[in-house]
């Protein structure tokens, strides 16, 4: 009888203790403030822009390089596996036509999930690129990690909102803008 009555009160203090438990044994990697996640514009991409009377320059501290557009790391927590989470950046793009210019800035890659790449855009986050991982490769030496091969593509949400800011319909969701490499350096692992 007494067996009975405890079995509930054990159970229910097994349930309490397990997401702890799960929780404990998952490894996150931290990303430190060093590295740049690289987008390489597509020739595509790049002749869209041109046609278009569009320039895209880095928003400091980007920097614009032989390998493409280089955006700092500012932080980053992934899971130690599957290298799923968020990494931060800092700087941004600048997209500019005449008088209208649209800035994008403080990029956060997000991989828990569908993942994409949103920009801070005036006062709003918006989604900016779906990313494509089957390609990707990921390698780690070190405390340093790089995830090449990642391929970018515009939203739907921003190809409608570039549409409206330059007075156009070239913006298509799923047009590619090209790939991205994460090159990071981990602060620590838990």
């Amino acid at each position: 009888m007494m067996l009975r009555r405890l079995a509930p009160l054990v159970l229910v203090a097994l349930l309490a203790l397990a997401p702890a438990a799960v929780a404990a044994k998952k490894k996150t990697v931290k990303l430190a403030p060093k590295g740049a996640t690289t987008l390489a514009l597509s020739d595509g991409a790049a002749a869209a822009l041109q046609s278009l009377n569009i320039s895209a320059a880095p928003l400091k501290p980007a920097r614009a390089g032989a390998k493409g557009i280089a955006f700092p790391i500012t932080a980053g927590r992934l899971d130690a596996k599957t290298y799923a989470g968020k990494i931060k950046h800092s700087g941004g793009l600048s997209l500019t036509r005449g008088a209208t210019r649209v800035d994008l800035r403080n990029f956060t890659i997000n991989v828990d999930g569908a993942p994409d790449l949103t920009a801070r855009v005036g006062d709003a986050r918006v989604s900016v690129l779906d990313l494509d991982l089957t390609d990707a490769k990921i390698a780690a030496s070190g405390r340093k990690v790089t995830i090449a091969g990642v391929k970018a593509t515009l939203t739907g949400d921003a190809a409608d909102a570039l549409n409206a800011a330059f007075g156009t319909t070239a913006f298509q969701k799923g047009l590619e803008l090209g790939t991205a490499t994460v090159s990071g350096r981990v602060a620590k692992r838990n």
